[in-house]
Formats: structure tokens, sequence, C-alpha cells
């Protein structure tokens, strides 16, 4: 049989899981798409979580994913090359053991590699030199943030400050505005931070961490660049942009 070869995804073609609600993970993705890699989008259940009652919104948390098999199920048929899981809050939990764990059953589901965002975020990390005193930008509410600094402090990382946007919508993530997000990283910065770290990915960021690079002097990592990043060379694709920070520009 004839080897069948995409000829826009001639390099990949990624599959990417997004949550119903997210309007970010696909348009970010796209922009950092090289040529002759193309991006496959299918929509994960998100419930609504009940941001007034913190207990409850625990408890949600402590679910973990459900019904992303499903999907990737119906994401399979485009044959990717690799799956790309859009949605971090649920990648942290469990530590670093709870992410393995994750990755490992969605990629053996999938009969290929599915990546989730918490452990790109370390690779992402380990590429940069390992910047150990870390500031950290959510968008969460606090049992989201418990749940992030969990993880990073499980990797090895030292959490110094952390501050949850506490957005009560996927949709008012999608909406904060460049300024919150400037206003929110100089409050986190001091002399006792060696990198930044965003999480969350329907917050707007990848292209705002290449100016805030700039503007803080210090690594700035987006979860969505991150994850990105590491699906890419997971591939063997070593291309460098500009225009998304250091990680993609020179890692």
């Amino acid at each position: 049989m004839t080897d069948l070869r995409d000829i826009l995804g001639h390099r990949a073609k990624v599959g990417v899981l997004v949550p119903f609600s997210n309007t970010i993970v696909q348009p970010e993705f796209e922009a950092m798409a090289p040529p002759g890699v193309t991006n496959h989008a299918a929509r994960i259940p998100n419930p609504r979580r009940p941001m007034q009652d913190m207990e409850a919104y625990a408890a949600l948390l402590s679910k973990g994913a459900v019904g992303t098999e499903d999907v990737i199920d119906r994401l399979k048929p485009a044959a990717p090359d690799l799956i790309l899981l859009g949605h971090s809050i649920d990648s942290f939990r469990g530590g670093v053991a709870g992410a393995n764990e994750l990755q490992d059953r969605l990629s053996a589901h999938a009969g290929l590699p599915v990546l989730v965002p918490s452990l790109a975020m370390v690779a992402a990390l380990e590429a940069i030199g390992r910047p150990r005193r870390l500031a950290v930008l959510t968008p969460y509410m606090p049992p989201g943030d418990d749940a992030a600094r969990g993880f990073l402090t499980d990797a090895g990382f030292e959490v110094v400050r952390l501050t949850g946007l506490k957005c009560p919508t996927p949709l008012s993530i999608a909406a904060t505005t460049p300024a919150e997000i400037k206003a929110a990283l100089m409050a986190l910065d001091g002399e006792d931070i060696d990198a930044f770290v965003q999480v969350g990915t329907n917050l707007p960021m990848a292209r705002l961490a290449a100016a805030a690079e700039t503007f803080l002097a210090k690594p700035v990592v987006s979860i969505n660049t991150a994850t990105y990043w590491h699906g890419l060379r997971t591939l063997g694709i070593n291309d460098r942009m500009s225009g998304f920070g250091a990680l993609l520009a020179d890692h």
C-alpha cells in the first residue's frame, strides 16, 4: 500500500484535546505550528466548577479528567502522530506521579503519545536550565492554585510566590487583558525569583510571555508554549520560532 503522506501536515499531524469552553489553546497552538505541521482539535468535557464553594470545587478537581478517552477515540481517525492535552489543571492532580499516571493512561488508550501540560512544563524548565525559585501565575481559584503549587514543589522547584487571578468562568479567563497579566507578573517579581511560570491553558499568555521576558529580564514560560514546544521536540521537529519567548526561540 502506498504511504499516504498528508499534503499539509507532511511533517506531522498533531492532535489537540481542547476543553469545551477553551478559546485560547487552539489559536495559540496554530500560531506556533511550523510549516508542514498541522493541528487537529477535538473538544473534551470540562464540567462547570462551583466557584462559590471551594470544598465542592476541590472535590470536583479530585475526580480528574473524565471523558477524555472517548474524545481520543473520535480524534484517532485523523491519524495524528501525537496528541497534546490542552487542559492543565487536571494534569497537576496527584503531583508528578499523578501526572505520569494520567499521561501513561491516555497514551495507552490512544496507542500513541499523549503529552500532558504539567510534565511538558517540567521539560521546558529543564531545557532553560532548571531555574529553582519560581513565581507562578494562574487564573484559578485556591484549590487549583494548591494543585499547581503541589505539583511544582513535588517536581523539585521552590514556589516562592503564586498569584491566582480567581477568574469566575473559563470565558473570563480568556478575557484577561495584557495589562492585567503584566501587573500580576510585576507584583510577583523580586530578587528571590529566578523564573516565571504561567499555568491555565485558557489564559492568553503565549505571545505576552516573550514581551514579559524583556521587561522582567527573566525567563517566562507559558503553559501553552511549553506544551506545544514539548510536542514538537518529542516529534523530532527542532524548528526555532521567535515571538513566543526564549523556550521556542532557543531550545
